[in-house]
């Protein structure tokens, strides 16, 4: 809907300023040429009124977001997953250049192409979203804003698991590996996050589960929208039994004999349907290390206070971490997550999974206090070795 700001009209001098009113540019204003007709029901008084159509001058300030239409829904295509938004208005005479400005007031652009003021834009990230495009006059006075609602999606997948990832772009190659259904290598970024072999620029190479991979999908949407698009793991696949990789609890081979896993169980590595998380790249240069204690601060509370009052005590890297891993949950992604504050095996990771089978359910994150945390450094106990 369109917002005027209020200008000075009448002075001395040439002049105009602007004034905001301190509201969500959610109706219409006033505007300021109050000489413009209104032959097509537009009320040059009281702003109110549809847009001027037919031979009807716009009103000198007048401007409105024709593209997109409120509403509007935007399927990504491709590879990496984008979806193309094209932003014009209809302008008065009086606006010389439009600026598009989105959620977080991050500036799409600028443009002075008059009459539409045209701007393209590649959307990534999905969800519901709103962009305002602000109305500048030729000395740079901003009088008018106008905003609009769209909706940025990815594209419907359904039917066999594997045909799934192929509609979302996803770069793979099949595999078989012992307990995994679907087995999938990564040969590269996942929806623009790169899931890489510990510290490394190399995608991780270990087999993992198709819906697994459609999870980490989700996942990438968590960390793009905290400022990450690297995560350095220590291993998705070990086929052993629960809980910690040990001497005795390896990681076996197609040709080793099975385990005996008694009333443990196996480890969700078994089917890889599990990551561990220790290094996280931000997109504007730095490193998270889990495993460094001035990084994932432990919790000496409640472990059920993890995603509470742990999360409000924490602050630099630490609340950063701490927002991701509960975010996470929030937003469903996986069943559990197992954080440093868990146990000893845990000390150096984020264990992340989504059980032995079926979609993911449940989304926990879970830690235990102190004492019974080891701080000490330890080697990854899920898999790193084989």
């Amino acid at each position: 809907m369109r917002h005027f700001i209020q200008a000075v009209l009448v002075c001395f001098t040439v002049a105009a300023c602007s004034a905001d009113d301190g509201n969500e540019p959610a109706g219409k204003g006033t505007p300021v040429d109050a000489g413009v007709s209104d032959t097509a029901g537009w009320d040059v008084v009281t702003g109110t009124g549809g847009a001027p159509t037919g031979d009807a001058a716009l009103p000198q300030f007048y401007l409105d977001v024709t593209a997109p239409t409120e509403g509007q829904v935007h399927t990504q295509t491709g590879s990496p997953l984008e979806a193309t938004v094209k932003f014009e208005v209809l302008a008065g005479p009086g606006i010389a250049k439009v600026e598009y400005v989105i959620e977080t007031d991050f500036s799409l652009g600028e443009s002075t192409q008059a009459p539409n003021f045209p701007l393209v834009y590649q959307y990534q990230y999905t969800g519901d979203r709103w962009t305002e495009a602000r109305g500048f006059d030729a000395d740079g006075n901003q009088v008018a804003t106008d905003k609009v609602n769209f909706v940025v999606k990815a594209p419907t997948t359904s039917g066999p698991c594997l045909a799934q990832l192929d509609t979302l772009g996803v770069q793979y190659t099949p595999t078989v590996a012992k307990g995994v259904v679907d087995g999938v290598k990564l040969s590269g970024p996942l929806n623009g996050v790169l899931f890489a072999k510990t510290d490394t620029n190399t995608p991780s190479t270990d087999p993992m589960g198709c819906e697994f991979v459609l999870t980490l999908w989700k996942f990438a949407e968590v960390l793009k929208k905290h400022g990450f698009n690297k995560v350095g793991t220590l291993g998705s696949y070990c086929y052993r039994c629960c809980c910690s990789w040990s001497q005795t609890n390896y990681c076996r081979g197609p040709n080793d004999p099975e385990p005996n896993c008694s009333a443990n169980g196996y480890s969700n590595h078994s089917f890889g349907r599990a990551m561990d998380i220790r290094y996280l790249y931000k997109t504007t240069g730095e490193v998270y290390d889990v495993n460094n204690t001035t990084h994932f601060k432990e919790w000496s509370g409640a472990s059920s206070e993890t995603c509470t009052s742990a999360l409000a005590a924490q602050t630099g890297v630490s609340k950063e971490l701490y927002t991701l891993i509960c975010d996470q949950a929030a937003q469903q992604v996986f069943s559990i997550c197992l954080t440093p504050n868990y146990n000893s095996a845990h000390r150096n990771h984020f264990h992340c999974d989504i059980g032995k089978s079926g979609p993911p359910g449940g989304f926990s994150v879970k830690s235990l206090p102190l004492p019974l945390v080891d701080m000490g450094d330890h080697p990854d106990s899920c898999g790193a070795e084989h």
